[in-house]
């Protein structure tokens, strides 16, 4: 071990109190005659990562745990007690905004609900039934029907019976049964299913990913020149489709939370997973 790798062990055994993670990192790094496209490309990182690891400028990367699995997976890299720079990572406070003043609530005057004065309605009420009942009694009466109290006596008129036909019982005729209907008539009542939508065809050289976040998780993907298809943090509950031209380039964080399907397929993401990172290639 030369001098360099002995004063970065040095440091991260102090527990950082004289030497900043990142600066232990590029010290180490740099002892072991290391570039820093060359650490980036064993990490599965950018340049641009590596070299804010190495300035402790963090608010350059995707989130804490990102954070903590770059700086382990660097100390690992280099041979360097990872938990301990782990631990000495200091993260950035990110001010909450201010909360909006609750206007004060004002008491609305609502007008008294009065007493209602049934007496006049209930006056006018009689009024109107004692009025039906007169015109019933005087307009609508049936005029008086004089009977005279002599009875008349009956008269006898002797009268012819003649004996009744007999009756013929008639039977009603059974109804008649309906024709079948015919079977073209039926195989035309009977609605034909519509034909399910063919899937869209991928063009030569492209690829489908399907993802489905079920924890909030940061996806990068990168096509055949190096060129970001899609970069940002997901949040739980949502997903994402997309199409590129392989070979496709992945960095997953927290993978064990997220389901891809490649092509159709469902692809398991457990091989190219380390520390909550997975990092792979689609060709």
């Amino acid at each position: 071990m030369n001098e360099a790798d002995a004063a970065a062990e040095a440091a991260v055994a102090g527990g950082a109190a004289s030497l900043r993670p990142g600066r232990a990192l590029a010290e180490a790094r740099a002892a072991r005659n290391l570039k820093v496209a060359e650490v980036a490309q064993q990490l599965k990182l950018s340049a641009t990562q590596v070299e804010a690891l190495e300035a402790d400028a963090y608010d350059r990367l995707p989130g804490p745990v990102f954070v903590r699995g770059f700086v382990r997976n660097y100390a690992r890299l280099l041979e360097l007690d990872a938990e301990a720079l782990v631990s000495a990572v200091e993260l950035p406070n990110v001010p909450s905004p201010a909360s909006a003043a609750i206007p004060l609530s004002r008491n609305i005057p609502f007008p008294e609900k009065g007493r209602t004065n049934w007496l006049p309605y209930a006056l006018v009420l009689v009024l109107i039934v004692g009025a039906v009942v007169l015109f019933e009694i005087f307009f609508s009466a049936p005029s008086a029907v004089v009977v005279s109290a002599v009875t008349p006596k009956p008269v006898v008129v002797p009268v012819m019976v003649e004996p009744a036909p007999p009756v013929r019982e008639t039977v009603p005729a059974a109804p008649q049964p309906s024709p079948p209907l015919e079977m073209a008539a039926v195989a035309e009542a009977i609605p034909k299913p519509s034909p399910a939508p063919a899937p869209p065809q991928l063009q030569a050289g492209m690829a489908e990913l399907h993802f489905v976040f079920e924890t909030d998780s940061w996806v990068e993907v990168r096509d055949r020149n190096e060129r970001i298809l899609f970069s940002q943090l997901n949040p739980v509950g949502t997903e994402h489709r997309m199409q590129g031209r392989r070979p496709l380039s992945l960095v997953i964080g927290n993978a064990r939370g997220v389901r891809l399907t490649y092509n159709g397929q469902l692809f398991d993401l457990a091989p190219h997973t380390r520390v909550e990172v997975a990092r792979f290639t689609l060709e």
